[in-house]
């Protein structure tokens, strides 16, 4: 018995230690200065860190996430600042253990259960029927506009400084019936405190 509880010890204690060194990189590639990389390789770091979210995020049973044989969607409303990455890094990358499927789309009305939705800085006139869409539903809103966390998005990439970090809407999260994890939501600029932290 005594042998089983060191053990189990020693192996939360690892986790731990994956755990702090997952989120100090985490964080670290969130910091890189902005006047050191170019848009492209900007849109990279982005790019990556959707699948990173992800870790952090729990969605309903009903969104099919333990069902590996659907994919995982992500969509883009608007016009693109990825150009070619997203596609390019999802060809191979999995999401959840799910194959993972980008769309493109560019009015309120295409929108509908996706996983992640992606809202261009294009979109700035139609972001309320964009969110009038989404808001209470379990689809991860992202995006890189200044203001948008504000309005409703749920993760909202910013510069602070010359540095890429993010804010979360964290009133936004708990009505989207999304679960997002304390670790998360410690790394990032609060909009909007609310409830439902894990």
């Amino acid at each position: 018995m005594r042998g089983s509880l060191e053990y189990k010890n020693k192996r939360n204690k690892k986790l731990v230690r994956c755990w702090k060194a997952y989120l100090i990189a985490f964080s670290m590639v969130l910091s890189i200065s902005t006047s050191a990389v170019t848009q492209q390789s900007e849109y990279t770091i982005k790019a990556v860190f959707l699948e990173h979210f992800t870790r952090f995020v729990e969605w309903p049973e009903s969104c099919g996430i333990a069902d590996t044989s659907t994919p995982f969607v992500i969509a883009v409303i608007g016009e693109s600042p990825f150009g070619s990455i997203l596609d390019q890094i999802y060809t191979e990358q999995k999401i959840r253990n799910k194959k993972v499927e980008i769309l493109y789309i560019s009015t309120p009305d295409e929108i509908t259960d996706y996983h992640i939705l992606f809202i261009s800085s294009s979109n700035k006139e139609i972001l309320p029927e964009i969110l009038s869409r989404t808001r209470n539903k379990p689809i991860l809103t992202v995006s890189d506009t200044n203001g948008y966390a504000e309005e409703g998005v749920l993760i909202n990439f910013i510069l602070a400084g010359d540095k890429i970090k993010f804010e979360i809407n964290e009133g936004a999260v708990h009505e989207s019936g999304l679960v997002m994890s304390y670790r998360l939501l410690n790394l990032a600029k609060i909009v909007n405190p609310g409830r439902g932290r894990k």
